[in-house]
């Protein structure tokens, strides 16, 4: 994986190289190899990477992008959490 590769680039480079490694191992042909993968949830997460809104994006930029998000979840994580009032019985 190299930081200028394109998202696209980068899972299909990933597929391939568990299709290729899929043959190797089974003998079977690299198309069939190639199904075989794409059918389990790793390779259906990577080729939505591949076909997705930001196939076209560097592999840098998806990172950042990546992490940005992660830590505004966490932000709003914890700001939910910091604002929740303790129930306290009253007494009267």
């Amino acid at each position: 994986m190299q930081p200028e590769q394109t998202v696209s680039e980068m899972a299909n480079e990933v597929l391939m190289r568990q299709a290729k490694a899929r043959a190797d191992r089974s003998g079977e042909p690299i198309e069939e190899a190639m199904e075989a993968v794409l059918g389990t949830e790793a390779g259906e997460q990577l080729k939505g990477l591949r076909d997705g809104p930001h196939a076209e994006d560097s592999v840098e930029e998806w990172q950042v992008g990546l992490a940005r998000e992660r830590a505004q979840e966490r932000a709003e994580q914890l700001g939910e959490g910091l604002g929740e009032v303790p129930e306290h019985p009253t007494h009267g």
